[in-house]
């Protein structure tokens, strides 16, 4: 899949070939709000339901998403993987959301973390 940033009008190609569907496979995911990383994890990761209990990301309250946010560890270039956070140009740091079809669709750009295999962006001290 090529996108093109609506900004810089340069080519972004992604190793994926549509747009992913959080839903459909059950996948909660966060971009960077500062550079192109996002991070991803599954609805049963049992680190996110000891957060938030046995939800789907995608039916979060605003306080069980800051709840979220606050037990992730900050993106390598000191940003945050915040929920709010739209996808961002990789040369240019420009919003990608208007190229989304919808909240719930998502694309893996940048670094992409896995939550599933890297346990280490859990936060999980002080869980009250």
């Amino acid at each position: 899949m090529v996108l093109i940033c609506p900004n810089c009008q340069k080519e972004i190609k992604l190793r994926q070939k549509y747009f992913y569907h959080a839903g459909l496979s059950n996948r909660g995911f966060l971009y960077c709000d500062k550079g192109s990383s996002m991070l991803k994890f599954g609805s049963y990761n049992p680190n996110y339901q000891r957060i938030v209990g046995p939800k789907h990301p995608w039916t979060l309250t605003a306080e069980e998403k800051a709840k979220l946010e606050k037990h992730l560890t900050p993106c390598k270039c000191g940003g945050r993987f915040r929920f709010g956070a739209p996808p961002l140009c990789p040369f240019c740091q420009a919003s990608l959301a208007s190229l989304l079809p919808d909240d719930i669709h998502f694309i893996e750009i940048g670094d992409v973390i896995d939550a599933d295999r890297d346990k280490s962006v859990w936060l999980m001290d002080n869980l009250d």
